[in-house]
């Protein structure tokens, strides 16, 4: 059963970004506070697939409980990794991230590498989440920007 990701292409990206600067003021504050609702949501799931992931819970959770989320974006952001966020034995989130959410073969303390996903690797935890949550988040937030829209035309 193959599936199908859904997705804009790049010259409608540009187009919703563009219209982005035809939104006055309190459209674009709608806009935001839209996308922010939309990445607390996925970051919730990312949080809750690395407690159930077989990988490495601890780093696994610190990492995605740590991620912080733009309240300011207009297109809906989440960081992950950052150098105040420190474990015990010294790395900090932003060195470590990449290994626990890809793994490795050559470093022990990450999980075994999660293997090839189309053109990049599959990812344990975020990445994974990410493309399963994929249809849902452009549902939500086609329909939160169809009522901003729908507002203020």
């Amino acid at each position: 059963m193959a599936t199908e990701a859904i997705s804009y292409d790049k010259a409608e990206l540009r187009a919703i970004l563009k219209s982005f600067k035809a939104m006055d003021e309190e459209a674009t504050n709608q806009a935001k506070r839209a996308t922010s609702e939309l990445a607390d949501y996925v970051k919730s799931r990312i949080v809750d697939a690395a407690a159930l992931t077989r990988t490495n819970t601890a780093g696994s959770v610190r990492i995605a409980t740590g991620a912080r989320v733009s309240k300011s974006s207009k297109i809906g952001e989440i960081s992950y990794g950052f150098a105040a966020q420190k474990f015990s034995g010294g790395g900090t989130t932003q060195q470590l991230w990449g290994g626990l959410e890809f793994g490795s073969n050559k470093y022990k303390q990450f999980p075994v590498w999660s293997g090839r996903e189309g053109r990049g690797s599959r990812g344990w935890f975020i990445y994974p989440t990410l493309r399963s949550a994929q249809p849902e988040i452009i549902k939500r937030w086609e329909e939160s920007f169809s009522k901003i829209v729908k507002e203020f035309d």
